[in-house]
Formats: structure tokens, sequence, C-alpha cells
């Protein structure tokens, strides 16, 4: 059974009816770059511009030059190129032939490779959001929607603030939180939600402009064991590398620092001085000497806007193999994987593969509640 195109019925219907755990965040994220010609560990170029200072204006015979400006640019590498595998011997092909069950086995070993890529690529596109957290809400001390949805309300001030334009925003949250907004009146009640379409659906409609999506991929963050941190020299507003002195410890990319009232995201892990925030950086100016608190573990409920994160993700590159044969099968959400037949010594091989990688470009386009 080398060759693929047979099972092609098969393996349409097993792209369309493949288990799914919630999958909110790669359905969230920008994934329409031309990344054909990358390769793992390859890098695709996003460029952002850089921010620009205003000054008076005075009328004159002839106009002034211009300030020079470098955009910057943002690498986004295709990281992992993952693979599930199974193999048949022939006589076992001739026996599952001669029972017609043949694809009938194939169309779940299918569902369940693809299942388990794709949770494998919500899990690490999570944690690229997550580590590209501007500010955020603490929570971590009741639940952030145990009786109202006035934390999304404060979400998006910080979107806003940072000129985030609202435009196409998502709210991707656990499973946990998405039960607690159902058990909402706001939700539950026609009178108060103005339609009974989540109740009898299941699906919860926008709220404040967020579309809200939920994730399996979601877990529990854990902080870096950093004590007694303190700000070393004042901060200006504006500014993400902070120097820092006296205390002990680390902070892990994606942990939550309070300092001087704000909440922080931060960019990468460190056990020395600077701790890198990412942008748009401070929220105010920083005075020396300001304690950094860690928020310490929390379970992340991501704000963003579409455009702030950018994912990559197609078939590896496979060299052409008289031994070997291949099928791109998309999925009912758009993933294209590489299912290979490998003829081997009285046996055939078979492996789907998927590649990707993710990054977040825009990170003041990105906030959090930090839940418990």
């Amino acid at each position: 059974m080398n060759d693929l195109t047979v099972l092609e019925p098969t393996l349409f219907t097993a792209a369309q009816e493949v288990a799914a755990e919630p999958f909110g965040a790669i359905d969230a994220i920008r994934a329409d770059f031309d990344d054909k010609r990358v390769a793992v560990g390859d890098d695709v170029t996003v460029p952002f511009a850089p921010t620009r200072t205003a000054k008076d204006f005075t009328p004159a015979a002839t106009s002034s030059t211009g300030d020079s400006a470098a955009a910057g640019d943002i690498k986004v590498t295709i990281t992992k190129s993952r693979k599930v595998d199974w193999v048949l011997t022939g006589e076992q092909i001739r026996s599952l032939e001669n029972g017609g069950s043949f694809e009938a086995w194939v169309g779940p070993l299918v569902q369940e490779g693809m299942r388990t890529l794709r949770n494998e690529a919500e899990v690490d596109c999570i944690t690229a959001i997550k580590q590209g957290i501007s500010r955020a809400i603490d929570s971590t001390g009741a639940g952030p929607f145990a009786s109202n949805i006035n934390l999304l309300v404060d979400l998006r001030k910080i979107l806003r603030d940072n000129g985030a334009p609202m435009a196409d925003a998502q709210f991707v949250i656990d499973t946990t939180a998405g039960a607690d907004l159902r058990k909402l009146g706001i939700i539950q009640q026609a009178d108060q939600a103005g339609t009974d379409e989540e109740r009898r659906t299941g699906n919860l409609l926008r709220q404040y402009g967020f579309r809200i999506r939920e994730s399996n991929g979601i877990e529990q963050h854990t902080a870096g064991d950093a004590i007694g941190r303190l700000v070393n020299g004042a901060i200006a507003s504006g500014v993400t590398s902070i120097a820092f002195d006296t205390g002990s410890g680390s902070f892990n990319a994606g942990d939550l620092v309070t300092i001087s009232g704000n909440v922080y995201g931060v960019a990468s892990a460190t056990g020395a001085t600077p701790l890198t925030i990412n942008r748009p950086g401070a929220r105010g100016a920083i005075a020396d000497n300001a304690p950094i608190g860690e928020v310490g573990d929390y379970t992340p409920l991501l704000g963003f806007e579409r455009s702030a994160v950018v994912g990559v993700m197609r078939p590896p590159v496979m060299p052409s193999n008289p031994t070997q044969t291949a099928i791109l099968i998309t999925d009912q959400l758009g993933m294209t994987y590489m299912l290979l037949a490998i003829a081997q010594y009285g046996q055939i091989t078979w492996e789907l593969h998927l590649a990707w990688g993710f990054k977040a470009v825009n990170t003041h386009q990105i906030a959090a509640i930090a839940a418990a």
C-alpha cells in the first residue's frame, strides 16, 4: 500500500473528523506568511516601525529635513519539526486488506496523529504569546470571573493605552475561566445578554471587542525565584531594560513582575542585571531602589491583537526518494500535514509530519489577566 492516492478519500474524512481539544490560540494569531522557502532553524523577518517624537512646527521659506528613522525587525524561527509514526508488516497489511478494514485502520491513526501534533503546536503558541505580555492584571488571589467580567474592561484599557487598535482583538482563556464566564448571569440570562445564543450553543460571543476563545494549551506558568531585587538607577518612561541590584534568584521568560504599581511581562530569562520587559516598556518613570516584586506562578488569560503574534506552520521539506511517497493533508482548521509511506524490508513505516514556529512581534498589543 505504497500508493497513497487510493487512500485520499479516507484521509480527507480523517482530516475533517479529527478530535479536537479547545484550540483557540493558533486560530487567533496571524498565520498567513509565505514560508515555503524557509527551512527549520531559519527565520522569517517581520519589520516594525520605530516610535517617533513630536516637535513644534514653525512656518519658514523652506522645509526642514526630517529625522532619520531605522525600522526594527523581529525574527520568527521555525523551531520544531515533529512527527508521529507507526509500522505495518506486509503480512499485517494483507490481513487488513483481506478483512476490508485497511481504510478503517488508517483513518483513526491519522486523526490521532494530527491531534498529537496540533496540541504540541498549541502549547508552543501559548508560550510565545505569554512571553510577549506587555502588562498584566494580577488576579491570582481570586477567580477573575467569579462574579462579573469587569477585568475584561481593565484588560481592554491596557491594550488601548498601549495603542492597540482593537481591530481584531482576541481573548484566549483556559476551560476553567470559560466555565466561570458561562455561569455568569450576564451570559446565561437572555434579558442581560440580549440573546439566549450563548446559553443555547455554549459558544461565547464577543465582549468589549474581544473574540473569546478557549485553549487546552494554557498551562500554569512557573515563575522564577527572584527575591529582594531593587531597581538600580532611575528609569524613564518607555524604557525596556531595567538595571537591578541586591537580592537573589532569577527571572524566567514569561514572568510577571510588579514595579511601582504596574505589572510587566518579562521578555527573557535572566539572573543578572538588566531585566528586560516587553514593549512599550515602563509605564511612567520608575525611581531608584523601587522594589521588583514577582507575581509568582499564574495561569495566563491572554488578550491581544491578532497581528501581534505570528505563526509559521507547514509540512517539512522532504527530498525525493524512490522508497517513499507523500501526500499533504489539511484538517478542518487549516493546518497542513505531510503523510509519508516509506517502503522498507518486509514492512512499511508511516510518518505524519508538521513543522512550526511562533513569535510575539508586537508586544505592546499583548496583555494578560493572571489567574490562580
